[in-house]
């Protein structure tokens, strides 16, 4: 697994964020659970607005950032999962 992936998230042409296969496992599961914690708590403060008065690129909005935070927290677990197979086998 080469040192650095690059996160499934990127919007450019070529990718410009990577995720540190080496970092720590302590450090994936951190990075994972706050963005995917970030995401819950944006989608939670979704559902407490009034959506009629939404526009509809607000929803967008809200939508792309937390797909971001997912797609980030889902890498970081993928590559913690890989780490995790490698020390046992």
């Amino acid at each position: 697994m080469p040192q650095y992936l690059p996160l499934q998230g990127n919007f450019s042409v070529g990718p410009t964020l990577y995720i540190d296969t080496d970092a720590r496992v302590s450090d994936l599961l951190e990075t994972a659970t706050h963005r995917i914690k970030a995401a819950r708590n944006l989608l939670n403060s979704l559902t407490c607005l009034d959506v009629k008065d939404a526009e509809g690129h607000d929803l967008a909005h809200f939508a792309n950032v937390a797909y971001i935070l997912i797609q980030d927290g889902c890498d970081a677990l993928a590559v913690l999962g890989q780490k995790l197979e490698a020390q046992a086998g």
